[in-house]
């Protein structure tokens, strides 16, 4: 009995003396190299709003907007837009897009895009617009853009996205910048929804906005769109209206 006391005396003291010299020691390098554990706590948090906010957050991942598929084309399970939750799903969609506008001035533009949809939450666009000669110094007369977005939020009547790009003009000078956009469409009863879309373009300094509000009516694979379109640069504005038709393949 003794001498197991003292050989339980003598591990208590061992460990007792080999955390004295451990401790102090990883104290002493936390403090030297500035880590606070509390800087870990606070990045963890930040991380995980913006995936939250930008992604998905972990509420979400439950919800049948998780697993939304995508629909042949808006309206093919009647009441249903882009997505749908327990039905067919398509694995891409290809859109094709084109539209003719008019300003007060009596000038005209145009638009054509396409658009692939993909990976239930992806699509990306190419898209050419040319504008008319408004000012002498409306450099940015025909543009190419391709962009990527995320589908953020996909249920069967709302869709919200927003993405990143590249826009080039290619008269009557070259130069290419930034594009950042977001985009939303509710869709309605009776085949109809509404969209609206703002997009900013960065030419060091020049910046280029562009919104647009329209009404879609859909038959079968076919839309046609009646909206607004406004053009911003920094000495000049567009303002139009116009119709487009595009078709899902």
């Amino acid at each position: 009995m003794k001498t197991a006391f003292l050989a339980i005396l003598l591990f208590v003291s061992v460990q007792n003396s080999w955390a004295q010299q451990t401790i102090p020691s990883s104290y002493r390098q936390s403090a030297q190299t500035g880590y606070n554990p509390l800087v870990d706590i606070l990045g963890w948090f930040a991380s995980e709003i913006t995936y939250g906010i930008l992604v998905e957050s972990f509420l979400e991942k439950d919800t049948p907007m998780h697993d939304a598929g995508l629909t042949p084309y808006p309206y093919f399970y009647n009441r249903e837009g882009n997505y749908t939750y327990d039905r067919d799903a398509v694995p891409f969609r290809l859109e094709a897009n084109s539209s003719l506008y008019i300003t007060p001035k009596q000038k005209y533009f145009g638009n054509v895009a396409a658009d692939l949809r993909l990976l239930k939450r992806f699509s990306i666009q190419l898209a050419y617009v040319k504008l008319p000669r408004l000012t002498a110094s409306a450099d940015y007369l025909s543009q190419t853009d391709i962009s990527f977005s995320y589908h953020r939020i996909r249920t069967r009547r709302f869709d919200l996205w927003y993405g990143l790009g590249t826009m080039f003009t290619d008269n009557p000078s070259n130069h290419n910048g930034l594009t950042y956009h977001i985009g939303a469409e509710l869709f309605l009863p009776e085949h109809v929804s509404v969209e609206g879309q703002a997009h900013w373009a960065y030419f060091d300094p020049v910046i280029i906005k562009n919104y647009q509000v329209q009404v879609n009516y859909f038959i079968s694979h076919w839309r046609l769109t009646a909206g607004l379109k406004n053009y911003r640069y920094p000495d000049t504005r567009i303002n139009s209206i116009g119709l487009g038709l595009k078709y899902y393949f």
